[in-house]
């Protein structure tokens, strides 16, 4: 199986240290990138700085995550 990786974070705790990764679902296909959001529940400037601290804690992981 390909890895995989899932990026979670709580609304109102969305710094890159905060986000915990691990094991993601497969997707149909194996160059596939999804990011679902909640938007009933979070803003758009809390969306992007999530995306932005997501990013930080890809740079900063162990690849691929274990």
């Amino acid at each position: 199986m390909a890895f995989t990786a899932k990026f979670t974070f709580t609304r109102g705790k969305p710094r890159s240290g905060d986000i915990a990764i691990t094991a993601g679902a497969a997707e149909a296909g194996r160059d596939v990138i999804s990011l679902n959001i909640d938007a009933d529940k979070i803003t758009k400037g809390e969306a992007l700085i999530a995306i932005d601290n997501i990013k930080a804690a890809v740079f900063a992981a162990r690849w691929p995550v274990n």
